[in-house]
């Protein structure tokens, strides 16, 4: 259906009688202690409206409100892309005459909320729907949650210690979980070497601390030992820390301190690097809860331990979106806070550099070497702020659709350009540090499938930020690739907006599949995403002429692509194994844009 929607930035084309004022957005000011008290100089309940002293004496209880702390530059960055999301929300709620004019015998009518369920098949989100339109089986999503759900093989009797650590283990498996997990979720702070190795070679009881400590040394030996690109595997070490682990769990789920949250948060991670995002999913849900309940008592006046909690609450909030961002799942409600919260501070994250500690052996107390930071802290750091950003804007508004007069949803051209816009924005505000290239082109020909795309990426932060950004793009025009599925008439705009999103998938698909190979932490949502981006895209590719601005070639080759992935990466996970089974059939099957026969047998 034809849409003559202006494609220029609602917030460029609204009057200021049309778009209300925009108001910065405001933290949450904690008192500190009121007037009295700090006049006496003695400790402040802090209740409100009296504190219990001024209660119980009668006395007028005031607060002071105190001066906001000045905006950084990424968070004056990022008001402005939300002021922006503001005023176009703002547009779309006034009546539609004022902006969209008749087309094709309608009116548009007032925007009208647009329940979670009627977005369905505009979203690529893994619910009975899509599947159904995808062409997979209605109980498809089901059966992966079963898979997932099947239960783990049970470690052996738990120990509530390690009766030996091997203190170069211990070392290597630091050094690797700094290196392939930390930084993506950087939730340490520059000191935490130091107690790492403390209570490593102390007696373990059981504890938070301790449970952090050994998931920690667990996770970087499951990161150290997993399959590689050649398929070999070596024998799993990992097994008697996390045994050791598991004895502090009856704590931690109890315990209300910041460890009982990194515990929790690492233990999210744990299954991840394991391919099994349900149990993840779990600890991650119980970590956000318990953050939520430590900000209703956060004591302002320690300023290390909020920070702490400011990255493990960004880490929580990272995770549950990345769990959720192909699957319809539960939401703990802690992106209910996110305007309330201050991003981590810039200038301080942990990071480990092996090479820069003396070796460390059974005379040497680990806990006597002095914590280390690098250069390396700062592209995690810089990735960290800008992933925040990513998630934010995808939260504000991530779907290109309205409501017509008669209550049908349908594309909507002018939204998809304007987060288009939004995109771009964040793109030219990411750090050089890890700015991603996109004018790099996939290989020509049939070099695609050469074994040198597997290589590893010169960055792999910056190769998956460039993986949210396609990512991003192709949930954008999605909605007008199922538009065209629907229609029986393709009109020159829809045609370009399809265009972009094969054209974002071309991309893509070089840029996953390497960072699917790097990224063990997220290794399970990359596959999914994979596999959910190529059913669109072949489902698209069926309908007659939809591709004919688009490089064939290159399309074809990308299809074939998605099924080389290792095997041995793979096996590890029941739900991977099926994502690989039914996407290899159905490219071995072929689409009318596979009927050139590529052939992908040598590539498995």
């Amino acid at each position: 259906m034809q849409n003559t929607i202006s494609p220029a930035s609602p917030s460029r084309s609204a009057s200021p009688q049309q778009a209300p004022p925009i108001s910065a957005k405001r933290k949450r000011n904690r008192p500190i202690s009121c007037n009295t008290c700090r006049s006496r100089r003695t400790r402040c309940g802090r209740q409100r409206p009296a504190c219990s002293f001024c209660h119980s004496r009668g006395l007028d209880c005031q607060y002071e409100k105190e001066p906001e702390p000045q905006a950084t530059g990424i968070e004056r960055k990022l008001d402005e892309i939300n002021q922006r999301l503001d005023c176009m929300n703002e547009i779309l709620c006034q009546p539609s005459s004022q902006h969209y004019p008749q087309t094709n015998g309608f009116t548009r009518a007032k925007r009208q909320d647009i329940n979670e369920e009627e977005k369905t098949p505009f979203k690529l989100l893994g619910t009975q729907r899509v599947m159904s339109i995808l062409g997979l089986d209605a109980g498809f999503a089901r059966e992966l949650v079963r898979l997932e759900r099947m239960a783990l093989p049970r470690p052996g009797a738990l120990t509530s210690r390690l009766y030996m650590v091997a203190h170069q283990q211990a070392l290597s498996a630091l050094a690797s979980f700094s290196e392939h997990v930390h930084a993506w979720y950087p939730i340490f702070r520059p000191d935490f070497s130091d107690q790492y190795f403390r209570i490593i070679s102390g007696p373990l009881s059981p504890s938070p601390e301790t449970c952090v400590t050994l998931l920690v040394a667990t996770i970087g030996l499951v990161a150290q030992y997993a399959p590689s690109m050649d398929g070999t595997q070596a024998e799993p070490t990992h097994i008697p820390y996390f045994e050791a682990a598991l004895a502090s769990l009856p704590i931690v789920l109890t315990d209300e301190s910041l460890e009982s949250v990194q515990s929790l948060i690492l233990l999210s991670i744990y299954y991840c690097c394991l391919s099994r995002p349900c149990h993840a999913h779990d600890y991650c849900l119980i970590a956000s809860f318990k953050i939520q309940n430590m900000l209703r008592h956060l004591d302002e006046n320690d300023i290390e331990a909020h920070e702490r909690l400011k990255r493990a609450y960004w880490a929580v909030l990272l995770l549950e979106s990345e769990l959720s961002v192909q699957f319809d799942v539960a939401q703990s409600g802690i992106w209910a806070l996110d305007d309330e919260m201050a991003l981590p501070d810039s200038r301080r994250t942990w990071h480990f550099d092996q090479e820069v500690w003396p070796s460390i052996d059974a005379s040497t107390s680990p806990a006597s070497v002095l914590s280390v930071t690098s250069l390396g802290s700062d592209k995690v750091q810089s990735y960290f702020l800008a992933e925040i950003a990513m998630r934010r804007m995808l939260h504000r508004c991530n779907t290109a659709i309205r409501k017509t007069e008669e209550g049908n949803l349908t594309y909507a051209p002018s939204i998809a350009l304007e987060l288009e816009l939004q995109l771009n924005e964040w793109y030219e505000y990411l750090p050089e540090i890890i700015k991603f290239r996109m004018d790099d082109e996939i290989p020509q020909s049939s070099d695609v499938l050469s074994p040198s795309i597997f290589f590893p990426t010169p960055c792999p932060l910056s190769n998956f930020l460039c993986v949210q950004y396609y990512c991003c793009k192709i949930s954008i025009y999605w909605p007008a690739v199922y538009q065209a599925t629907e229609d029986a008439a393709v009109t020159n705009q829809l045609q370009d907006h399809c265009h972009r999103f094969f054209a974002a998938y071309i991309q893509l698909i070089p840029r996953i599949l390497a960072a699917f190979n790097e990224c063990i932490v997220n290794r399970w949502t990359l596959f999914a995403s994979i596999f959910m981006t190529t059913m669109a895209a072949m489902k698209g590719a069926s309908v007659p002429g939809l591709t004919r601005s688009v490089d064939n070639d290159r399309l074809r080759q990308c299809f074939a692509l998605t099924s080389s992935v290792n095997r041995s990466m793979i096996g590890i996970s029941p739900s991977l194994n099926l994502f690989a089974n039914t996407l290899k059939q159905r490219v071995e099957e072929g689409s009318p844009m596979l009927s050139s026969g590529y052939n992908i047998a040598g590539h498995m």
